[in-house]
């Protein structure tokens, strides 16, 4: 009698059990490829967001800062010659526009001066060196050693110094004219230069020119 012969089944299950075990195993590699790449990308990307929204919180704070501190500026006053202008919104400011103002002349380094007289003597902080640089280009157009670069008495008064000119202009300014109601380059102009007023009051355009010019630098 014949033998049958062996059967081919046994084979085929084994390949195909084979096949699948290879199948998950690729799988597994490729979960485990994706996990590995999870964790070594999304550190790096928690850290760039939380840096971007650090800077960007720390941005938004600090324009709020800004703003907040431009709402609380105080509002301007306009321009008088009573002893109020700007000295409260911009003290320390004043003596840098007026060494600016006069700079390259004999009177720039006597800025703070300048600004502390018109403060005791309550005149406009401009007025000293706007008359100074109308009346003798701030002391360059005179004989320094007179330090009279204002035009007093004709431009005939001589002082002891730069510092008691100063003081002394401020203290003349003060009784002479503020303290009469002589507040304006106009008015102001009516004394102590009145030829000007028969040729159009080009003194007093010249000092409200400088008035503009030192609130501009």
């Amino acid at each position: 009698m014949q033998k049958k012969p062996p059967s081919s089944k046994l084979p085929s299950l084994t390949d195909k059990f084979t096949h699948v075990i290879v199948k998950m195993y690729w799988y597994m590699l490729k979960k485990l490829a994706l996990v590995s790449l999870w964790f070594l990308i999304t550190p790096p990307l928690v850290l760039i967001l939380g840096l971007s929204l650090s800077h960007n919180k720390n941005s938004s704070d600090s324009f709020t800062d800004i703003s907040a501190s431009i709402d609380n500026l105080p509002p301007a006053n306009g321009n008088n010659i009573n002893g109020q202008v700007l000295s409260e919104q911009i003290n320390d400011l004043r003596p840098y526009l007026v060494s600016k103002f006069l700079k390259n002349t004999p009177l720039e380094s006597y800025a703070d001066l300048i600004v502390k007289a018109s403060d005791d003597y309550g005149i406009d902080y401009r007025l000293i060196p706007a008359i100074a640089m109308k009346e003798s280009q701030g002391g360059l157009a005179i004989d320094q050693s007179t330090h009279n670069a204002w035009g007093f008495n004709n431009g005939k008064a001589t002082f002891a110094s730069w510092e008691f000119a100063i003081v002394k202009v401020a203290q003349t300014l003060k009784s002479g004219y503020i303290d009469k109601g002589l507040t304006t380059p106009e008015a102001i102009m009516a004394v102590y230069a009145p030829p000007q007023l028969l040729t159009g009051g080009k003194w007093a355009r010249d000092i409200n020119f400088f008035f503009s010019k030192m609130e501009s630098l």
